[in-house]
């Protein structure tokens, strides 16, 4: 080291400043959900949302509070800007808010002042409606109309009896199961689900999308975006799949019947493999396509319009017979 910064080092040392703790605070509410059903409604200006699902009657609330600061005289004043509100209306539909008021003034702090973090337990049969602008949203198994709209984070729901609309700006969407519809859009991040048996509405600028097991009423828009999707036999709507600057991956049961149009961009191809035993060679063919699957039936409709498209069937596998007894 060369000496002469040596003074300007143990200057620096002298005046940098104690390394901070984390001063934390919980607050926690629990409410009784009403006969008819529980209702959730939660809004944040940031902060991490885990929403479990539990056999009892009641809505259980944990929030953790969480400032960067040395001791509890530094985080006093942050706290206090910190508006939350833990509240039942009078339907019973329980009302999570909370903001921030934001003070113009120079500050080496990261925004927020206030770290939250969102622990809800709530009964399985539940709607809920949950909002952050910053921050991972978790929800678990349940029975109801569920909505969540996310801004910065990534959104994981398990498996939901009934419908989900999820929103995403930046952030990976990852869907298990839903017997009702799946209507779900991000900007850039991907879109993953399980079974979406019940249709879906899906699109994404630039993120992949994937759907392991579609039915009902199935509808994909992509920009940028490469899409693989799985449809389940039998058909019983038809299918809608486009997108712009990605490609496509489409399976089918070999039992299913259906009108399939694919349309592959100018110079790339539409490729065809294992659906001989439904009637369509494997092969390839031109950048338009048209097939009938075990004589036809719904249409399926897929574009690429800048990338190609395969078009593959999957065998019906039977279970291995259980050995003599």
């Amino acid at each position: 080291m060369n000496c002469r910064l040596l003074p300007l080092v143990w200057l620096l040392c002298a005046v940098a400043p104690a390394a901070h703790a984390l001063v934390e605070h919980k607050v926690r509410q629990k409410f009784t959900a009403p006969a008819a059903g529980a209702v959730l409604q939660l809004d944040t200006f940031s902060g991490a949302i885990n929403l479990t699902e539990t056999d009892g009657d009641a809505i259980e609330i944990s929030v953790t509070e969480q400032c960067n600061v040395k001791d509890e005289k530094e985080a006093a004043p942050l706290l206090a800007d910190l508006d939350l509100t833990l509240k039942q209306d009078k339907d019973g539909h329980v009302i999570v808010r909370a903001s921030y008021r934001r003070k113009v003034s120079f500050t080496w702090q990261n925004w927020p002042p206030v770290l939250l973090t969102f622990d809800i337990k709530v009964p399985r049969r539940c709607d809920a409606e949950l909002h952050t602008t910053n921050g991972d949203i978790t929800v678990g198994k349940l029975t109801g109309k569920l909505k969540v709209i996310n801004e910065s984070g990534k959104i994981f729901i398990g498996e939901t009896d009934g419908t989900v609309t999820v929103r995403s700006n930046a952030g990976e969407i990852g869907v298990t199961a839903c017997t009702g519809r799946v209507d779900a859009a991000s900007v850039t991040g991907n879109i993953s689900i399980g079974r979406a048996l019940g249709g879906a509405r899906l699109a994404s600028d630039g993120g992949e999308i994937e759907v392991q097991q579609a039915g009902g009423d199935f509808r994909v828009s992509g920009n940028g975006s490469s899409v693989k999707v799985r449809f389940v036999h039998p058909l019983t709507r038809a299918a809608d799949v486009a997108t712009s600057g990605g490609n496509i991956i489409a399976i089918f049961d070999q039992r299913s019947a259906a009108n399939i149009e694919a349309s592959a961009a100018v110079l790339e191809k539409v490729t065809t493999r294992g659906l001989a035993p439904a009637g369509v060679p494997d092969g390839e063919a031109r950048s338009h396509f048209s097939a009938k699957l075990n004589g036809g039936g719904l249409v399926v409709a897929l574009s690429a319009s800048g990338g190609r498209i395969q078009l593959r069937g999957e065998a019906l596998v039977l279970p291995e017979p259980a050995p003599a007894q």
